[in-house]
This record gives structure tokens, sequence and C-alpha cells, in this order.
């Protein structure tokens, strides 16, 4: 078997036997569909058209007509006509809101998805720019999200090897135009940013940027595990996180206010929040969605 073939199907062993896969009808996921079948798996094929494009009726025709050549369930949803969908996070969160659904329907809670390493590595350098109180450490293999749990198995296969494996076995897939228009962020940084800083430093930027973001994202992982058991209570005692090294502060404070719901984090917000382990400062924090923290008789909570 020629080694595309082997770096896109062995990942997938691993993976449960009853899954739901997100197909758009692009390479990436048409190819994870087909090395999906290749394992023996006969997955749910989820399609979701977000109705931006004129063509996106003949993506979900596609991908009907593709599921049912393979002899596979198929399942589709479609954002109301009269949705107003402007920016890409929103059309995600509509996206996951389907997926979300239709696992519980069906009572398959696994989901396959085919986030590459080229994506991989937009995300994470997306992450570094945007100054992400997350710190960046990229996607992760699997996830939870909203009762899903989330599989990227192809985060260390390459966006040239998923293409030579989908010519190999003669897959026909729709590319979408809006892949090229730089006006989003992501486009913007695969097809200017990466290129460019590949000419100036004469280096393999993106084979760099994986590996540090997978060094960052094994790291993150280790901090995660120390700061837990502090981060997990309602509240976070002033004595015992002042005790504790600075990045240790810091993620544990990331992490309760993770598990409190709070939306859009920053850095800004943790260090506002961390504050008040000092005596000399105001004891409240604001946070979005008119929530804030107080800091009192030795613990920092909620509001």
């Amino acid at each position: 078997m020629p080694v595309p073939l082997i770096v896109c199907e062995a990942p997938l062993k691993a993976l449960p036997e009853s899954l739901l896969v997100g197909v758009s009808g692009g390479v990436d996921s048409v190819a994870l569909l087909h090395a999906l079948v290749r394992t023996g798996r006969k997955p749910v094929v989820l399609h979701f058209d977000h109705g931006w494009r004129t063509e996106s009726g003949a993506d979900a025709r596609r991908v009907r007509a593709l599921a049912e050549h393979l002899g596979l369930r198929h399942v589709a949803g479609k954002m109301p006509p009269t949705a107003k969908l402007h920016r890409e996070a929103e059309a995600r969160v509509a996206r996951y809101v389907f997926f979300a659904r239709t696992a519980q329907r069906l009572g398959i809670s696994h989901l396959v998805l085919a986030h590459h390493a080229d994506d991989q590595v937009e995300t994470f350098l997306m992450q570094l720019l945007r100054g992400s109180g997350a710190a960046g450490r990229g996607m992760e293999p699997v996830s939870k999200r909203a009762g899903l749990v989330l599989h990227r198995p192809w985060l260390g296969v390459w966006k040239k090897q998923i293409l030579t494996y989908a010519r190999c076995h003669k897959l026909e897939w729709r590319e979408d135009a809006t892949n090229t228009d730089t006006r989003h962020r992501r486009n913007l940084i695969r097809l200017r940013v990466l290129p460019y800083l590949q000419k100036q430093i004469g280096q393999p930027v993106a084979i760099n940027l994986l590996r540090a973001a997978e060094i960052f994202r094994a790291e993150s992982e280790w901090l995660d595990g120390l700061c837990a058991m502090m981060a997990d209570q309602q509240e976070l005692t002033v004595k015992d996180l002042r005790g504790t090294p600075l990045a240790q502060q810091r993620r544990t404070i990331l992490r309760w206010l993770q598990g409190w719901s709070v939306k859009d984090i920053s850095f800004a917000d943790v260090e506002a929040v961390r504050g008040l382990l000092e005596n000399n400062i105001p004891a409240k924090v604001n946070l979005s969605a008119g929530r804030f923290t107080r800091r009192r008789s030795g613990k920092i909570f909620m509001e």
C-alpha cells in the first residue's frame, strides 16, 4: 500500500465502531469518509448546508448521493431562510447545534471530523496572533462539546497526503470557492502569511509550527492536571492559589473561569482575576455578560 494511503488510514483504526462523520463535500471530508469505510466502519454521514453560496445545494446533493452509493445513512441540516450568518464563528455554532441534536436523536455520541495538519498549523498561528487567554495549543485530537465526543484523527496528516489519497482512489469532490477569499482570516494565513514566512525564513515553517503546537498541547495537558483540583472548586482560596507558581495561577484561573462558562476569556481577564490575590487592589473584576468575580474572606467567587 502506498505511503499516503497508510498514513491516512492508520489513525482511523483506533476509532469507535459506531460513528458520525461530518462531510462537507470537499476533498478532506470525502477522503475521510472513504478511508473510514475502507477500515470496515459504516458511519452516519452528516451534512450541514449554511446556504452561503449558490452552489451549496449542489454540495448537499453530492454528499447525499455519495452516502447512498456507499450504503450509508445520511442526515442533512440546513439554516432556515430567515437566518443571517455573517461570521464563520456563528456558522460553526449553528453547525455544531445540528451535530449535537442529530447525535442525541440517533444515540451516537462520537463524531469524526476531517481537520488535518495544515488546519492545525493555521489554528495554532491564529491563536498566537490573537493572544488567546486559552494559550496557543491548536485543536485537540479528542475533545468534548455539547454532548459530542469529537475525533480529529488526521491532525498529523498533511493536506498534500490527503490529496494524494483522494487521487489514488479516484475520488470526486467539490471545491469551495470561498477557500480562496483572503478576506477570511484563515484563508489569509494559509494563502499569504505562511507562504511569506516560508519564503523569508527558509525553514519548514509549517512543520515547525505543528511541532510547537504538539509540544504546547502536551505541556498544557500536564499543567491542566496540576490545576484540576483547585480549578474545579466553586471558589478559589486566595492563600492556596497565591502559593503556586505564576503559570499555575494563570492556568487555574483560566480553567476556573471556563468551568463557570465565561465566554471570550482573554489574557487581560485572567490577569485581572489574578490581581485579586493581592490585598491592595479593588476586590471586584468585571467579566463578560454582566458577570464579575469578587474577593471576600480569603475566597474568590463568581457573581
